[in-house]
């Protein structure tokens, strides 16, 4: 891994870029037009009524408990400005924003973050209004609202949270790492934003509300987008989930990577082959969008997100496949810290994927039974 002057994206710009309107994304358009969360979540109950393996009620149950936490913060605290709870009156003098950014990554550790970057806010990242989606689960504002964040939050600190490899492979069965996930990155995003406000700064913790989360993140050196629309990261690939802090409290920001994913996803395509929607481009980078879910200016793999959307509605839950099967994620052994210098350089792709396949890496996992004593009945009967 290098770090360089410019994200990588950069050298793919080929026109004016333009903030993007957050009432367009696919979850907030599904929100809208054909009611597809209602509709995946009936689908859900169909499944586990009929006791179908990975999607059981003790699936169902487990899935949405791991959203929990999610629900109540974002709901309390995430998308709009936090309040500090008991210092109203001080604030930490001069702080250098070098040893802060150091007392900062060491903060949202403890608090629970796997990565953390510092990035100066582009805002360009910044939606121009709220979608309906976000809307839904923050409740800090009206979809439509326009979005503006005041020009002293300076800078974003991102912070990655990482999913387990194992259960990810359970996908397109339940898999509920990344609903523990938003969990544990709203917990994250708004415990490091009190932290900051009682320090006598300003801060706005969200996960997806408010701005595009992987850029920012790109921006942050956590890693760069991928084939399949999903931040890549050095440690674990695309098997995390991102949050955010927009704050005026001075720091250091750090410098973005190159990770050879660029081209590495030039060359793999894995994601493309195996996505169930067939949802993920396969041939070459575009700057024409096909939809009104992606914006020009950009060279790009312009993932169709409502026909994903869709898929999620006939699977009755989410999907993590692209996730799976990319190469990138896979857990940290000796074999894996071996290759991965060549996969950053690009050395031998094709042969480092063939490999990814023999060795049944991105499989979907065979045992799909729920982790508990089989004892359990796992059969549903209506209340």
């Amino acid at each position: 891994m290098r770090t360089v002057d410019e994200p990588t994206y950069k050298r793919f710009i080929t026109g004016e870029l333009r903030r993007f309107d957050d009432r367009n994304t696919a979850f907030s358009r599904g929100a809208v037009t054909g009611d597809k969360y209602t509709r995946m979540h009936d689908q859900s109950i169909a499944n586990l009524v009929k006791a179908v393996p990975g999607k059981t009620i003790l699936d169902h149950a487990t899935w949405v408990a791991g959203r929990t936490g999610d629900y109540i913060i974002r709901r309390a605290a995430l998308g709009r400005e936090h309040q500090p709870y008991y210092n109203t009156t001080h604030r930490l003098k001069d702080p250098n924003p070098v040893a802060m950014s150091r007392i900062v990554k060491e903060k949202a550790a403890w608090i629970g973050a796997d990565r953390v970057g510092i990035a100066r806010l582009n805002p360009l990242w910044i939606y121009t209004h709220w979608g309906m989606q976000n809307v839904m689960y923050s409740g800090a504002a009206q979809a439509g609202d326009p979005i503006e964040i005041p020009p002293e939050y300076e800078t974003v600190i991102v912070m990655i949270h990482r999913m387990d490899y194992d259960i990810i492979r359970r996908s397109p069965a339940v898999e509920e790492e990344t609903d523990i996930g938003y969990s544990k990155a709203a917990w994250c995003s708004a415990s490091l934003a009190t932290f900051i406000t009682e320090l006598g700064y300003k801060a706005i913790p969200a996960c997806n509300e408010l701005g595009i989360s992987i850029a920012m993140a790109v921006d942050a050196g956590l890693g760069e987008m991928g084939r399949n629309g999903q931040l890549i990261t050095r440690d674990y690939g695309a098997s995390v989930r991102i949050s955010k802090v927009f704050t005026d409290l001075p720091l250091a920001p750090d410098r973005p990577v190159d990770l050879g994913v660029q081209r590495f996803c030039e060359q793999c395509a894995l994601c493309a082959k195996y996505c169930p929607s067939r949802a993920i481009p396969a041939g070459e980078r575009t700057d024409r969008p096909d939809s009104e879910h992606t914006s020009p200016g950009l060279r790009k793999w312009p993932v169709r997100a409502m026909q994903c959307l869709d898929w999620w509605v006939k699977n009755g839950t989410h999907c993590s496949v692209c996730i799976r099967v990319c190469p990138w994620t896979k857990p940290s052994n000796l074999l894996h810290r071996l290759v991965r210098p060549f996969a950053e350089r690009n050395i031998a792709v094709p042969l480092l994927i063939k490999i990814d396949q023999l060795l049944g890496y991105g499989r979907q996992k065979k045992n799909l039974s729920f982790r508990q004593d089989p004892a359990v009945e796992l059969k549903s009967e209506r209340l």
